[in-house]
């Protein structure tokens, strides 16, 4: 309310609705999904590239995170100096991102699925998670590489 109230002047001493849609604007304009992703770990961060290039490789089909550890493994073998962590640390990454709200399970949670084999759709396009690389603080060059990468060499 403090900022389409702020507006009011004498020439114009009454709101309508404009001013509110104006200050909605202005208050939501940070994206929060770009704010989470920005709030990630690098291996997080490295996760996240790993699923926007299977989201591009096959077309947005789900994914599961035996498909992402993969990617991050040639990432890391590969393509940079980073350390490779263990597959139980990735895995509590890929669940963090679940709790994040930036994965959804494909058709819900099933008990008798494992979850590494739990099939995954991504939340976020790839435009939001370019932009979030953009402002990520401190982002490793190699990471930043590897997401402007079109295609994953396999």
């Amino acid at each position: 309310m403090l900022l389409p109230v702020s507006r009011i002047t004498q020439d114009r001493p009454f709101l309508d609705a404009g001013d509110f849609v104006a200050s909605f604007k202005v208050l939501h304009a940070t994206d929060s999904k770009a704010a989470i992703i920005r709030g990630t770990s690098v291996l997080e961060l490295c996760l996240i590239i790993a699923m926007k290039h299977l989201n591009d490789i096959y077309h947005g089909e789900p994914f599961n995170f035996e498909m992402v550890f993969s990617e991050y493994q040639k990432f890391c073998q590969r393509k940079s100096s980073m350390q490779m962590h263990e597959k139980a640390v990735v895995l509590k990454a890929f669940e963090h991102l679940c709790a994040l709200e930036l994965l959804r399970p494909v058709g819900g949670c099933t008990a008798k699925i494992q979850k590494e084999y739990q099939m995954m759709n991504l939340m976020v396009d790839s435009s939001e998670i370019m932009e979030s690389l953009q402002k990520y603080p401190n982002c490793p060059t190699d990471v930043k590489q590897w997401a402007s990468c079109s295609m994953v060499s396999e």
